[in-house]
């Protein structure tokens, strides 16, 4: 996989403001639905992912809602669709500020993509 962290590829975060904003959401919609599920750590970062590379399976984030109602079912905690879809429109609005306030420190700092806390070692 080719490296497109901002220092080698600068004008790629323009690209990827939409899909970066999306895989925001997706980890951070993972970190929620991990953490209610007792996971911690590494396991807890490998299931954020794993909730976001899910999103590539069909249009739309329908296959996300289905993978985490699925997952949190299975460990005796399950929530229903729409209290799920509640809460990734919540990580959508925290992924959008969290991209908005990156950028305007971007300005100052030169770096001009953001990435979740413990993601960019493992990108």
């Amino acid at each position: 996989m080719p490296d497109l962290s901002p220092a080698i590829c600068p004008d790629q975060s323009d690209y990827d403001t939409r899909d970066g904003e999306v895989a925001r959401r997706n980890v951070l919609f993972g970190l929620w639905a991990g953490r209610r599920m007792g996971l911690d750590g590494d396991a807890l970062e490998t299931y954020a992912w794993s909730v976001h590379l899910a999103d590539h399976q069909l249009p739309g984030h329908d296959d996300v809602i289905a993978k985490v109602a699925v997952d949190l079912a299975s460990v005796g905690r399950p929530i229903s669709d729409r209290k799920l879809r509640s809460r990734l429109h919540e990580m959508a609005m925290r992924a959008g500020l969290d991209l908005a306030q990156s950028d305007s420190k971007a300005a100052s700092t030169g770096r001009r993509r953001f990435y979740p806390p413990g993601v960019q070692r493992s990108l």
